[in-house]
Formats: structure tokens, sequence, C-alpha cells
């Protein structure tokens, strides 16, 4: 337990500075809000009218997936290189991490999250 004792104790200093600054900003900081202030801004583009309908959160959606997917698949190469060294603990590894990886893969799927209409 003592050689994790300074990783315990930056982790609390970290926790503690957060916090700290967080609560500095919200006390002392400026609240002036505007009209300007509180307008949507979307891309340097200001809003001429409002829209007609909703934009689909699917393509957020679809952006999301795919870089939670593609940093697991990246995650995989490590495993891949160090595989005859880990021997079967390695293999037991990336069975469980595949399987973490397929089954939300297979669950969007069935939900349809992959689908364009």
């Amino acid at each position: 337990m003592p050689e994790y004792l300074p990783i315990l104790i930056l982790m609390g200093l970290a926790f503690t500075f957060t916090i700290l600054v967080t609560l500095v900003t919200f006390v002392f900081g400026p609240k002036h809000p505007t009209p300007e202030k509180l307008a949507p801004y979307e891309c340097g583009i200001q809003e001429v009218e409002a829209p007609h309908q909703r934009f689909p959160v699917k393509y957020l959606v679809t952006g999301m997936l795919f870089i939670i997917f593609d940093i697991e698949a990246a995650s995989l190469i490590p495993l891949a290189i160090l595989m005859r060294q880990l021997k079967v603990q390695g293999f037991v590894e990336l069975v469980i991490f595949a399987t973490i990886l397929i089954v939300p893969f297979f669950y969007v799927w069935r939900k349809g999250a992959f689908t364009w209409e």
C-alpha cells in the first residue's frame, strides 16, 4: 500500500483542485446574461428563422458509435502484437474483450442505429 500513497495523494489533490476551481468560478465569475449570450450559436451562422423541424440526432449517434467502436477496434492492435507472449491468458483476454465489443454492437444493430431512412 505505501507504493500507492503518492498516486492517492495526487488523485486527492487533482479532485480538490477541480472542485475548488469550479466553485471559485461559479461564485466569482461574471453573471451578465444577455440575449446574444443566451441565443443558440451554430458554426458562426446566426439563425435567420426557427427551424421547421428538429434535427435528427441519428447523425450524432452514428458518429459516436463509430468513434466508440473505432477506438475499441484500435485497442486490439497491441493485443494482437503481444499474443504469442501472452499465450492462453492473452487469448482469454481477447475473447472477453471481443465479447465486450460484439454484444453492444449487436444491440445497437438490433435497435436500428445503423439503418438510414
